[in-house]
């Protein structure tokens, strides 16, 4: 059996009952009211523009130079102009707040080794990428005491115009399961909708019919014809990082939920991980068919970057965990420049905006520095989108006041707006619908809310057993996931494992926790 090396934080996926990905808390203290609303969600923020100034009462030319380092996940090294970029963003940072950044792009497999590499050795760092339930997954990290407090009084004097633009109902979302706030959330889509991606030229020249496909076994003939018809294509890609097809039509338990609990079930009651995984023995069967039939590519257990594969443009069919308006003209890229069609396989829930995040090292050297460059990120329009793009007629062309089109092989590409702050402040690329932003928050506003919205979970009392559940789920999660192994044979040993190695005791925690979370709300 070859391990895999899924990141700690996944182990939420399949226990289910430990999941935070986009949650929104309850709490108390950390309200930072703002102090003044956008006048209507999913409009630009009226702070979206190139002339924010620091939100410090000194200007500054009063302010000590201050020097700061931001490490932040991406699909793929931004291409050899990083440092061009870098230093045109240096220039205007002195500016607005004398200080400088060294930008630290690391890839999705990278990424947390390096942050805890960084944080072990006591590496000197200011600003972080952090998710709830991914990357830096976010409780973990505060229980490790890795984050700095963002108070009120720091969001009031360095970040106010950023927390303006954060809906009210929404910031609750970034309390932490004590009640603290340690992160700035990075406002954009804050609902999922799992989707098929599937690259338009195989709709066509099959005649596939997408409004036929509503579930991962709807794809199952189309997947046969590819493997017949296009020796060089990979039917379905999957990977290490890859989220699975399965959904379950009887349980508010989406891949990324606080806990999961049966629709019917008027107590709540937490589903167990192993009735879980018993519940998905189909699926893991039809992936182990679909895999000895060759529809998913060989190397898909081992693969840490689905988007390695993509990138060569053969893969037809692949999965998007959130699906987002406008969000194909990204795929098309990662996609070899194929276009692509989304095929929603799951109703959108609401999750909440914490699933990125700026947090500030508990150890930085210039922390009110850092929260002024977060702030400015969040609502400086001509700064995000320097860092998201490029520089102007050197990386990307401009349309007109809404648009802009990449120039191919520029030098410098993250592809990755959701990284680096307000998405509402980003340029539109051609491609997209002029109206992107509004249907992006049609889409949060109609999004199921589930009723662990706000269920955080900490491993504090648990530490050893999810240590150990976690190695458990790397030696045989991703192997069900992919197909690459019998399940027959597997599954009863995986969930032997998770037994042996606390599983009980963990989940008795996690089930604590979600007692005094219903209670807090009323539900018990």
């Amino acid at each position: 059996m070859k391990k895999t090396k899924i990141a700690n934080a996944l182990l939420a996926c399949l226990l289910l009952s430990v999941i935070s990905v986009l949650s929104a808390c309850s709490g108390n203290g950390n309200n930072a009211e703002p102090s003044s609303s956008p006048s209507a969600v999913g409009t630009q923020p009226a702070s979206a523009s190139s002339s924010v100034e620091p939100s410090a009462s000194a200007s500054a030319s009063e302010l000590p130079e201050a020097k700061l380092t931001f490490l932040y996940p991406v699909a793929a090294n931004p291409g050899p102009d990083q440092k061009l970029v870098n230093d045109e963003i240096n220039k205007y940072l002195k500016e607005k707040i004398n200080a400088t950044v060294d930008l630290k792009p690391l890839t999705f497999d990278e990424y947390e080794p390096k942050l805890n590499a960084m944080l072990a050795a006591n590496e000197n760092f200011d600003i972080a990428w952090s998710s709830k339930g991914w990357l830096g997954n976010y409780q973990p990290y505060i229980d490790k005491g890795a984050y700095l407090e963002i108070t009120d009084d720091m969001i009031a004097k360095d970040a106010p115009e950023a927390r303006a633009n954060i809906p009210d109902q929404f910031w609750p979302d970034m309390k932490a399961a004590d009640g603290k706030v340690y992160g700035f959330p990075i406002y954009q889509i804050a609902a999922k909708q799992k989707s098929l991606i599937i690259q338009k030229r195989f709709i066509d020249k099959y005649n596939l019919d997408v409004s036929t496909i509503h579930s991962y076994k709807d794809i199952e003939p189309f997947l046969k014809t590819l493997k017949e018809n296009e020796p060089d294509v990979v039917p379905l890609g999957l990977a290490q990082n890859s989220n699975g097809l399965f959904v379950d039509p009887n349980a508010v338990a989406p891949d990324g939920a606080a806990i999961g609990y049966k629709k019917d079930d008027p107590t709540y009651a937490m589903i167990p991980t192993i009735d879980s995984l018993e519940s998905k023995k189909e699926y893991y069967q039809t992936m182990h068919d679909w895999y000895q039939a060759g529809y998913i590519n060989k190397d898909a257990p081992v693969l840490q970057n689905i988007n390695d594969l993509k990138s060569k443009g053969n893969v037809a069919v692949s999965i998007e965990f959130t699906s987002k308006p406008g969000g194909e003209v990204g795929e098309k890229a990662i996609n070899g420049g194929n276009d692509v069609v989304y095929v929603p396989i799951s109703d959108s829930y609401f999750t909440g905006i914490a699933s990125a995040m700026h947090v500030i090292n508990k150890n930085s050297k210039n922390p009110d520095r850092a929260l002024m460059l977060i702030n400015l990120l969040n609502t400086d329009k001509y700064l995000y989108n320097l860092i998201c793009n490029g520089i102007e007629g050197k990386h990307y062309k401009k349309i007109d006041d809404q648009f802009i089109e990449p120039i191919e092989n520029s030098g410098y590409a993250p592809n990755g707006d959701w990284v680096f702050g307000n998405q509402f402040n980003a340029y539109l690329k051609t491609g997209m619908a002029p109206d992107t932003w509004d249907k992006t928050i049609e889409l949060n506003d109609n999004a199921i809310v589930p009723v662990s919205n706000g269920f955080s979970f900490s491993e504090e009392k648990v530490k050893a057993e999810g240590a150990n559940l976690n190695a458990v789920k790397n030696e045989y999660a991703t192997a069900l996931e992919t197909g690459a192994v019998d399940p027959s044979k597997i599954l009863p040993e995986y969930e032997n494992k998770l037994k042996a190695s606390g599983l009980e005791k963990y989940e008795q925690e996690v089930a604590s926790q979600w007692d005094a979370f219903l209670k807090s709300k009323g539900l018990r």
